[in-house]
């Protein structure tokens, strides 16, 4: 059986110069943990989200500083992977989209 490799990337401008560049990120291992806890959480929609705080203890601490997170957060949500649901208090809380739920789908079933 032919085994077809999916690549999984996502672009972002930054500023350089007078001119902005655009890079092509792969998802790496921390972009994925932050996606597995979300499913695993069942944070599919706006109402039922996690906080930075929740996916760092969900993760104990293996993400790295609250601050790493929150840009890892960001750049996931430029990209599309994830929205920004309600807020928490006073934190915001953030679910899978679409296209993130298929990566970890496609993945989970990859494994078995």
């Amino acid at each position: 059986m032919l085994r077809k490799e999916v690549l999984y990337v996502y672009e972002m401008k930054r500023r350089k110069g007078n001119g902005y560049v655009t890079q092509t990120y792969e998802l790496n291992r921390i972009d994925y943990m932050i996606l597995e806890s979300l499913y695993v959480g069942g944070c599919k929609d706006r109402f039922h989200g996690m906080t930075i705080t929740e996916i760092l203890d969900d993760n104990d601490g293996s993400l790295g500083k609250r601050m790493t997170v929150w840009k890892k957060m960001q750049k996931l949500v430029n990209n599309g992977y994830l929205a920004k649901g309600i807020l928490d208090d006073h934190a915001d809380t953030y679910y899978l989209t679409e296209k993130s739920i298929k990566i970890i789908e496609s993945l989970k079933e990859e494994k078995e």
